[in-house]
């Protein structure tokens, strides 16, 4: 988790097991504000630490967000304005921003966590809902596998990239996730299916499992069938980004996690994705991302 503006000390190994973490790229978080359908409750970060055996966070001047935390298994502790609150399995806490804060993962039995930094107009209602129902503890939840399910689910559709309705859907979705914490008794258990098949996500699936490579459109559109013109009009007209850029953004939110949880050299993580140049990967990143790779894992791995 990560908060560009304030200095924080974030310690962890070299990652988790199965972990997950998107970041939103500045200029993307632009569109989302000036997109009236979303900007008013929006996301910055979102992620899932498995088992984080020597996870920490501090932040001296607290967070621009609020920070939603959700231990599904393990404890932890949260420390902020004089209080200790400590979550084990099935808790959650919500941080407000611009409030000094610390939170670690137990030695003995750490934490297994999904988080999520929110914000907009609506996120203080929010806040407020939560802190005068659970003003001092952090409240105890059932055992609810749709919870999670809507995790992984938002990580899913923004892992597949940028375009406008899967910013606009996960957004959304997190009306839903803030109300499966906060209206807990409201929250029912169901089945739900929520993709289907068709040729641009195949596409997509096809792109981010061949990040290593310096993919062209044509390869990619023959793969499946298309002219590279046929199949530029309809990936553009489905997600507003050519395939290319599509494409690249999928590379640099995987230089991202590469960046936060492995300690390889930036050369490394270029040619991991399929960049023979490394010098145009840390100028490519820095036009997606607006901070150098070096200054990326400086801000947030240190």
């Amino acid at each position: 988790m990560k908060n560009s503006s304030q200095k924080e000390k974030i310690k962890v190994r070299e990652g988790f097991l199965g972990q997950r973490m998107i970041v939103i790229p500045k200029n993307i978080l632009s569109e989302i504000k000036n997109n009236g359908l979303i900007s008013s409750l929006y996301f910055t970060d979102i992620g899932v630490f498995p088992n984080a055996s020597h996870h920490s966070m501090k932040r001296k001047h607290g967070s621009k967000q609020y920070i939603l935390i959700y231990c599904y298994k393990g404890e932890g502790i949260i420390s902020k304005e004089n209080k200790t609150i400590t979550l084990k399995a099935n808790t959650f806490y919500i941080i407000p921003p611009e409030v000094a804060h610390d939170y670690y993962a137990l030695k003995q039995n750490p934490w297994s966590i999904y988080w999520i930094h929110f914000t907009g107009p609506q996120a203080p209602h929010f806040y407020d809902k939560f802190i005068t129902e659970y003003p001092d503890t952090a409240p105890q939840l059932s055992l609810e596998e749709r919870r999670i399910e809507l995790f992984e689910n938002i990580l899913d559709v923004m892992e597949d990239g940028y375009s406008a309705s899967n910013l606009e859907y996960a957004n959304l979705s997190l009306w839903q996730l803030l109300n499966a914490f906060l209206y807990e008794r409201f929250f029912i258990k169901k089945n739900r299916q929520f993709s289907e098949d068709n040729t641009i996500e195949s596409a997509i699936d096809y792109m981010k499992k061949h990040l290593d490579l310096p993919l062209k459109i044509n390869e990619v559109a023959t793969h499946f069938n298309y002219s590279s013109s046929h199949f530029f009009t309809l990936f553009k007209k489905q997600t507003g980004y050519s395939p290319i850029h599509y494409f690249n953004y999928l590379k640099m939110q995987k230089a991202c996690q590469y960046l936060s949880f492995t300690t390889m050299s930036i050369k490394e993580i270029s040619f991991a994705l399929g960049f023979n140049d490394p010098l145009y990967f840390s100028r490519l990143f820095k036009k997606i991302m607006s901070n150098s790779p070096i200054q990326y894992r400086t801000e947030y791995k240190q």
